[in-house]
């Protein structure tokens, strides 16, 4: 699933005046195409949400809708170069003040509530928690919120800004485009981040363990060495069962040794340690008995 920019039109994409409804008279925001094409290039797929209650209120019609839109994408992609930069046009014609009977009365596409935003999801399959909306107006925010985006409000009026209670707050598009990609690389590097700090301990704790074993062998092997000098330096003076108890206090040794290297296996230590001191014992009533 991909993530989204949901767009308000209306002030956002184009000025918010009363040409709304004519084709020939739409301009671009200033910077609106540039500000597109580097969310497309940061792999962004666009759509716009906007409220066209003017249907309702008899100012123009359905078609006019779908004209203006025709020409906004038109004007789009001849600054950017790109095919289809917005990928779809969602609108919504009613409203409960309107005119026009079969539009006069509220809907679930209508700004704030967040109908439009959630249908383009299940349309295109966009992933609605990595997406954004950026809008000008306070009832855009309320709409990204329910919809679980985050939101970046576009607009210079403080008390706008306050009564939005965005997630973010921009001048301009070209502002509000600066948070995203900001943000997006962020989280890019945090991820990065987590996932070298998971892996990190687990080489660390290995290499740890493996040092610690490495260890307790070299002791094990330096002891059984140095009881084989000792032996053998004391073998012309020893009994015969001296000679057997030396053995098997290196037996003991090298069973205590192998007891250490399986500290991790609690039941295995316990079972090597009482051979060690078994075998302990059976050579110290050896030397008691040699010494009588």
């Amino acid at each position: 699933m991909d993530p989204a920019i949901f767009l308000d039109r209306d002030g956002t994409l184009v000025p918010d005046d009363a040409n709304a409804g004519i084709p020939a008279r739409v301009t671009l925001c200033d910077g609106a195409a540039a500000s597109l094409r580097r969310l497309r290039d940061a792999g962004f797929r666009l759509v716009v949400a906007t409220n066209q209650g003017g249907v309702a209120r008899g100012r123009f019609t359905e078609s006019d809708v779908d004209a203006v839109h025709a020409k906004l994408s038109e004007l789009i992609d001849q600054q950017t170069g790109l095919k289809r930069t917005i990928e779809r046009y969602y609108y919504c014609p009613f409203h409960p003040k309107g005119i026009i009977p079969e539009y006069t009365r509220e809907h679930p596409w209508r700004k704030p509530r967040a109908g439009m935003l959630t249908q383009a999801a299940q349309d295109m399959e966009l992933d609605l928690e990595r997406s954004w909306l950026i809008g000008d107006s306070p009832r855009d925010v309320a709409a990204g919120r329910t919809a679980g985006l985050r939101t970046i409000l576009v607009s210079r009026d403080r008390t706008r800004i306050a009564d939005a209670a965005a997630d973010y707050s921009a001048a301009t598009l070209a502002e509000a485009v600066e948070i995203v990609l900001r943000h997006r690389d962020e989280t890019t590097a945090s991820l990065a981040g987590a996932r070298a700090i998971a892996t990190k301990p687990r080489t660390t704790t290995r290499r740890v363990r493996q040092e610690r074993d490495s260890e307790r062998m070299r002791r094990a092997f330096k002891e059984l060495t140095e009881e084989i000098r000792a032996l053998r330096l004391r073998r012309s003076e020893s009994s015969a069962m001296r000679l057997t108890a030396m053995g098997l206090q290196l037996v003991a040794i090298f069973v205590f040794a192998v007891a250490l290297l399986n500290l991790g296996d609690i039941q295995a230590f316990e079972r090597w340690t009482l051979a060690a001191a078994m075998i302990q014992l059976v050579t110290i009533t050896m030397l008691l008995f040699d010494r009588q």
